[in-house]
């Protein structure tokens, strides 16, 4: 048996300039951070006495005599691709709800992929796998989603992603001294809104407005937050400014896709700012989920009183990225396929 814990992340700036229609012409640069708050992902395999080959319980539960009936489609098709000898029994737990804006795909595919891998006694980079995720995500489930969130969910920690202009990236980690992080997280107040959409869905509205030959496009500045607010916490000026950049960042993310937001999204946003949040954003692609609000220092509490009435995610930043935190004996995994 092998249990994967890959950590949800949270995208501060640059998100849809990590898309490949974008970067691959003009580069990409995305600010994040991955939470303590995990997907877990049970995986083991069957031993021969059972009617069924496989068994996977998320939101559903599948009890299945063939792989191509799977309808869990990274399920599916991880199984396809790494482990297609072994008849498997595959659990997913999560701390927070899916289809919420904090990477909850692409923590399951890599967690998957590093479940998989590890019950064959293979051990990977978190680099390799981050590419990985994103082959399966992009080229096999061909989703309609960028690349920060495979590699904020397989690596861990605050990191400056950069892409392109060709099919690369590369991570720069920010290491903090724990005075600074901690006053970073104090300014942050993450709630849920309770609605849920798919990023890829949602994503299709930036696409279909995302000119990647438009040399004054908005996203030319969502990239420079990313850069600016990354210099800015490296040097611990005054984060202050952060909550007037992510205001920023919020409006030139409507402007590029008008599925980010919606009446019950722009409500919760005007009344964090009427409660004293600087700034906010809603996370990932937009449209439901998690609304980051970023505060004053020490003002935190006094704003979450005159919020009113909210699901606050108490959280902090993950440094360890996927990680496999149980590991069976090896000889559970003799049963194969014939």
């Amino acid at each position: 048996m092998i249990i994967s814990r890959t950590p949800f992340r949270v995208s501060l700036f640059g998100g849809g300039s990590d898309h490949p229609l974008w970067f691959k012409k003009n580069s990409g640069r995305v600010l994040s951070f991955s939470i303590d708050k995990y997907c877990y992902l049970t995986t083991r395999v069957l031993p021969p006495f059972f009617d069924h080959k496989y068994r996977i319980a998320y939101s559903q539960i599948e009890t299945l005599s063939s792989v191509e009936k799977i309808k869990h489609p990274v399920v599916r098709e991880c199984i396809v691709k790494y482990a297609p000898m072994f008849n498997l029994e595959i659990h997913h737990d999560g701390d927070l709800p899916a289809r919420s804006g904090i990477g909850s795909s692409s923590a399951f595919a890599v967690g998957m992929i590093h479940a998989l891998l590890a019950l064959q006694n293979q051990t990977i980079s978190r680099t390799a796998l981050a590419d990985l995720a994103i082959e399966m995500e992009h080229e096999i489930l061909k989703e309609n989603v960028g690349w920060q969130d495979q590699i904020a969910c397989a690596l861990g920690g605050i990191n400056l992603i950069e892409f392109g202009p060709d099919r690369v990236w590369q991570s720069l980690p920010l290491r903090l001294g724990s005075v600074t992080e901690e006053d970073l997280i104090s300014r942050m107040v993450l709630i849920y809104t309770g609605v849920t959409r798919s990023s890829s869905d949602v994503t299709v509205g930036l696409l279909s407005k995302l000119n990647p030959n438009d040399k004054n496009s908005p996203m030319i500045r969502v990239m420079e937050l990313a850069r600016d607010c990354h210099s800015l916490i490296a040097s611990s000026g005054d984060f202050d400014l952060i909550g007037e950049m992510l205001d920023e960042s919020w409006k030139l993310k409507k402007s590029l896709n008008n599925q980010a937001t919606n009446s019950l999204l722009d409500d919760w946003y005007v009344k964090g700012k009427n409660a004293g949040a600087l700034g906010g954003k809603v996370l990932g692609a937009g449209g439901g989920g998690f609304i980051l609000y970023w505060v004053k220092r020490g003002q935190r509490e006094e704003f979450i009183k005159k919020l009113g009435p909210a699901t606050v995610i108490p959280f902090k930043i993950c440094h360890e990225g996927s990680t496999i935190i149980y590991r069976g004996p090896k000889e559970e995994i003799g049963y194969r396929n014939e």
